[in-house]
């Protein structure tokens, strides 16, 4: 499922083919946030309307399918975007489809225009009246309704204007400096991650003598790696339940125990150096081939 902020984007990317000024959507500036709606100021435009607002949402009716709802006046008109991820219009494709407000037809002479996810269209202004009293815009297709709610749209609404009346030098707040993405972790650190998946799964499900302490020292060495590996986890975890997984035989649980202690006692960049340099362990005729944890 494409996100839902790149949904929101993309339907606001859409708006310039609307308006006057041909500007990208990041080349907008956060005003606020009112109930659900999201007003941003185009940078640079000079135009009484130079704000737009946003509706963004997961339909839990349809799957938890992506919709959004843009919209922004432009003199005496409003331009309306609806994205919906199940949708796949050609570009610039022209859609005759009536629209609903609730269940009130609003009957104006008008052309959607796809183009992918979205349909777009101009509105004379003189509906602003009906969208402030509505709930849900409808588009009416042959086979099916397509809903999009606008909750609060009354609220979202009154902040766009605040936002259009506002002078540009202090419309908008600065926008927040963006992130530093953090460095991705080193092959050891990952490593001695996926070491620690596997205490953790040992101490939870096999029958291995261990302390308070040493349980309470494996999960803060893992709280203190969880958040640089969050972007992997999924993927470790997936290729640990892929490659199976048991409890220490009797004769590895010496092993275990070791191997326990260097992960609370050492960093990781240790722990894993000195499981490198450590020599296999000796197998029995009937030791298994490939052993687990």
């Amino acid at each position: 499922m494409r996100p839902l902020p790149t949904l929101a984007a993309l339907a606001a990317g859409l708006l310039p083919a609307l308006v006057a000024q041909p500007v990208s959507a990041a080349e907008r500036q956060p005003f606020e946030i009112v109930k659900g709606w999201e007003v941003e100021r185009t940078v640079g435009d000079t135009s009484a309307n130079p704000c737009i607002m946003t509706h963004a949402y997961e339909d839990k009716d349809d799957n938890n399918a992506a919709n959004a709802v843009v919209f922004a006046l432009q003199g005496s008109s409003a331009a309306l975007v609806l994205v919906y991820q199940g949708w796949d219009f050609d570009k610039e494709q022209v859609v005759k489809v009536p629209l609903f407000l609730d269940k009130k037809p609003i009957k104006v002479k008008t052309s959607w225009i796809g183009d992918g996810k979205t349909l777009r269209t101009q509105l004379p202004d003189s509906v602003v009246p009906d969208l402030l009293a509505a709930k849900t815009v409808i588009l009416r297709f042959e086979d099916s309704d397509a809903d999009f709610r606008i909750p609060d749209f009354a609220a979202g609404y009154e902040s766009l204007r605040r936002c259009d009346a506002t002078p540009a030098k202090s419309a908008a707040v600065a926008a927040p400096a963006a992130p530093v993405e953090p460095p991705a972790p080193s092959q050891q650190r990952i490593a001695a991650y996926v070491i620690g998946l596997s205490v953790q799964r040992v101490l939870k499900e096999c029958d291995i003598p261990t302390t308070g302490k040493q349980r309470a020292g494996v999960e803060a060495r893992m709280a203190a790696l969880q958040p640089e590996m969050a972007p992997i986890e999924a993927q470790v975890r997936s290729e640990l339940k892929r490659n199976g997984e048991s409890c220490p035989a009797a004769d590895r649980q010496a092993d275990f125990q070791e191997i326990l202690r260097k992960f609370v006692e050492l960093s990781p960049e240790d722990l894993v150096a000195a499981l490198e340099k450590q020599p296999a362990p000796e197998k029995s005729p009937n030791a298994p081939a490939d052993p687990k944890l």
